[in-house]
């Protein structure tokens, strides 16, 4: 599982508390803002029923009546969103004036008492206030539906949001452009890695890092020291190993033939000639080792590349070939078509002669090897093709492996040549694919270079 990043690790840490930090004020300024309009409609409803307990005088009998004409009643009745209520009884609760079914708060502390209650249905904010007249204590009860109660409170619940929203964009904006800011030196040095050539190891300048990537970079200027030290060693060892393999076995070889060539050497040629053979391979597969290890030395040092011509490769192996082919009775030919890549020049030429090695050795004597290059769909290629033994079907991805041989395969190979072309392969960022040779007989292997080695980026 991969870990997340720094940045939205600190985009996470700044966010989130950012994020509960404005979604409580905007609760906070929205509940503040509750009281102050809650307070101006009660006042209302109070001053109503002021007005109404003004107007309560006794008839002739002594009893309290209403004395506000039928257009004010109406007009206290009057509002544009909400129907409004009222009802005046006396202390004993007896039935004055107004909407008989309205009901009435109990005595509170305060007067008036405020609260809500149901009538006809419907939710109702009621306020009862208790006045002393000269008929006795009324009390006075004066309720309005919630309509415009709940329309100015969505008002001030989205007013709320809109502005918390605005800020918290803004917040959040300011977050990431600041996170942005601060990830900066993480982004230069890693574009400094990014842009350098493989090859150089020099240390990473500390001039201005921060403090807290110090010691990230003075870790990585020693690993580059260490792999410098490494490499060199490693190109050291194969530049000694390459001359001190081939140097005493190409003299062995060189006294063996002329031993077999001796007249005096009759009676051990035989043995000779077998002692010779041996050496050969053992030349053949010194270097083949060496050339793999120098092709996993160039994928670990990521060599430089260079543009190099198809045509010219299989010009340069098919010359340096053409005698061992003619010693074994092959027609060996070229077919070129212009064509470029970008890649190592011998780690091709190995490539390409290990490829032509390998179908020389298993082509009967009369068959035909082919090398051909050019662009098929955009893509350069290299391939070799033989009338010879052939590859089985279910073998073609084993042999591409290292000291795999085929269950038909003549001779003594070592089961390198085809390893070491698929690490060339792989360098160049290539594919290797096998099938059969023309007309369904012997090998045909390409290698199929599809894009510009991932080591030039």
């Amino acid at each position: 599982m991969t870990a997340p990043s720094i940045r939205k690790r600190l985009l996470a840490l700044l966010l989130l508390p950012a994020v509960l930090i404005l979604t409580a004020g905007t609760l906070s300024d929205y509940f503040t803002a509750l009281t102050p309009y809650r307070d101006a409609y009660d006042q209302a409803l109070f001053d109503a029923a002021l007005a109404v307990s003004a107007h309560v005088r006794p008839d002739p009998q002594g009893h309290p009546t209403l004395s506000l004409p039928p257009d004010a009643i109406a007009i206290l009745r009057y509002d544009s969103y909400d129907s409004i209520f009222f009802k005046v009884t006396t202390e004993t609760g007896a039935f004055v004036a107004g909407d008989r079914g309205l009901p009435q708060l109990p005595e509170a502390a305060s007067n008036p008492a405020r609260g809500f209650a149901q009538y006809h249905g419907e939710a109702v904010r009621l306020v009862t206030y208790r006045a002393k007249r000269a008929t006795g204590v009324l009390n006075v009860s004066v309720a309005e539906t919630l309509h415009k109660r709940d329309r100015t409170r969505s008002r001030i619940l989205w007013s709320s949001l809109a502005v918390d929203i605005c800020q918290l964009s803004l917040v959040l904006a300011l977050i990431w452009i600041g996170v942005s800011l601060a990830l900066g030196p993480l982004r230069s040095v890693e574009a400094q890695i990014s842009s350098r050539s493989a090859r150089d190891l020099t240390p990473l300048p500390r001039e201005a890092v921060p403090t807290e990537i110090e010691s990230l970079v003075a870790a990585l200027n020693r690993l580059f020291v260490t792999v410098r030290a490494t490499s060199d060693a490693q190109k050291r060892f194969l530049e000694s190993a390459a001359h001190q393999l081939r140097t005493p076995l190409t003299g062995l070889q060189i006294q063996l033939e002329l031993l077999t060539e001796d007249p005096s050497a009759e009676p051990v040629r035989e043995r000779l000639a077998m002692l010779l053979e041996a050496t050969q391979r053992l030349t053949h597969t010194t270097q083949q080792l060496l050339a793999l290890a120098r092709s996993d030395e160039a994928g670990n040092l990521r060599w430089e590349f260079t543009q190099i011509e198809l045509s010219e490769i299989v010009e340069s192996t098919v010359a340096d070939r053409i005698s061992a082919a003619i010693g074994a009775g092959i027609d060996i030919g070229a077919e070129t078509e212009p064509g470029a890549v970008q890649g190592v020049r011998w780690l091709l030429l190995e490539a390409l002669s290990n490829l032509v090695n390998n179908s020389i050795a298993h082509t009967p004597a009369g068959g035909v090897v082919t090398v051909r290059c050019g662009v098929t769909d955009g893509a350069g290629f290299l391939e070799v093709s033989d009338s010879g033994i052939g590859i089985p079907v279910d073998e073609r991805e084993q042999v591409l492996g290292r000291f795999f041989r085929g269950s038909n395969a003549r001779g003594a190979g070592s089961g390198l040549g085809l390893a070491i072309v698929a690490e060339v392969a792989q360098l160049h960022g290539a594919s290797v694919s096998i099938d059969s040779g023309p007309e369904g007989k012997g090998t045909s292997v390409r290698i199929t270079f599809q894009q510009i080695p991932r080591l030039l980026t």
